[in-house]
């Protein structure tokens, strides 16, 4: 991680998380391990483990450095890391987590110092059951409000990610985890919340080391070994969230480096919605994992196209393009909004277009050679 890391900050507020000596919130986000040292410790019927150095690994897939003789690299690995820590010894708090992420994004938490540095993207690959309470989602407006993008792990569980938090929270990119084959992993959680998918693992599955994510993790058992780093495969919704928020920065960092502006939360979201890969097997229509898996070379030339000058040339408008008897899902929008789609029809055939799934009420209007609009259609 060397020039890649900033300071950061530890969030856990009690000791007995943290593991450092004193209650209360501290500068500097080590991981300082989440070893167990006793069965039924968390709860009932959890084991003793070891560390896992899960926040490592995640942050290796974003931004783990490279060209320096040594394995592996991240997505963006030229970006910087801000860690913050919310998650120790059997977990963390709800209060931890909306604290860090408004601090994390330039906003401010009382009894900890101004961020310096606030995240263009912020990456939570943590979760548990449940609705987005009201705390969490004022964090996450908040963070969105000032320009940072939220990229959340869809959940473990194999089951419909409206019931976990932050997946169900508005305003969050929500990522399913495919396996090495593009097929949604067993784990994955699925539904309309999730927004595309990026590489998860799929376990044991796919084998050693198919099967899993590779990243770097501390060579320490429990504690952390100052310096020394090993290599360690994981497989989750927790991977393949920071695979879509390194390819974030990845789009972030190539458009100011050409000079142009940033995109806003929401324009990036669709941006990595539209470019996302289709999957290369079919996901089961009960099981969606959103568009597709997150492609960065074509979220990267989508994002540097030049756009159309009317003034020299015929625009085309900007669409989604529709590929015939191919699912897009991951679709969503306020109330209100309007999403334009394109396809190329075949002269003689009917046409049949088909929304299904999700909430809420959809009016799909059909305009031939043109944009159509609520007043101005062909169907």
């Amino acid at each position: 991680f060397a020039g890649n890391l900033l300071e950061g900050y530890d969030f856990i507020s009690l000791a007995e998380i943290s593991r450092r000596p004193t209650d209360g919130r501290a500068p500097g986000a080590l991981d300082q391990g989440d070893w167990v040292e006793n069965d039924n410790e968390c709860y009932a019927g959890s084991l003793a483990e070891d560390s896992s150095w899960h926040g490592t690994h995640v942050a290796g897939t974003i931004a783990e450095a490279t060209n320096n003789g040594v394995g592996m690299a991240g997505v963006a690995h030229k970006s910087t890391i801000l860690p913050v820590r919310v998650l120790g010894k059997c977990g963390g708090t709800l209060a931890d987590i909306s604290d860090a992420i408004i601090w994390a994004s330039g906003g401010t938490v009382e009894g900890v110092p101004a961020n310096q540095n606030p995240a263009e993207v912020i990456n939570l690959s943590l979760g548990g059951s449940g609705a987005c309470g009201a705390a969490y989602q004022d964090a996450i407006n908040g963070a969105v409000s000032r320009g940072t993008l939220v990229v959340v792990a869809a959940g473990n569980s194999a089951g419909n990610a409206a019931n976990f938090r932050p997946a169900s929270c508005n305003n969050v990119v929500a990522v399913g985890a495919n396996r090495i084959t593009g097929g949604i992993a067993s784990y994955s959680n699925y539904g309309p919340v999730v927004d595309l998918s990026g590489p998860g693992g799929g376990g044991g599955v796919d084998g050693n080391p198919n099967g899993y994510v590779w990243q770097a993790i501390s060579g320490g058992l429990t504690t952390p070994t100052s310096g020394t780093f090993t290599y360690g495969g994981m497989a989750g919704t927790s991977m393949a969230a920071p695979h879509v928020a390194g390819v974030a920065a990845l789009v972030q960092s190539a458009l100011a480096d050409a000079g142009r502006d940033t995109l806003s939360p929401a324009d990036l979201e669709a941006l990595l919605k539209q470019t996302a890969r289709q999957f290369p097997v079919t996901i089961p229509t009960g099981t969606p994992i959103g568009s597709g898996i997150v492609d960065a070379k074509a979220a990267l030339d989508k994002a540097l196209e030049v756009p159309c000058d009317p003034d020299v040339e015929e625009c085309a408008p900007d669409a989604t393009p529709l590929t015939n008897r191919v699912v897009l899902g991951g679709q969503s929008g306020s109330a209100g909004s309007e999403t334009l789609y394109s396809f190329e029809a075949e002269a003689g055939a009917a046409i049949s277009i088909l929304t299904y799934g999700g909430r809420g009420n959809v009016s799909l209007y059909v305009g031939e050679g043109e944009e159509p609009d609520a007043t101005s259609y062909a169907a």
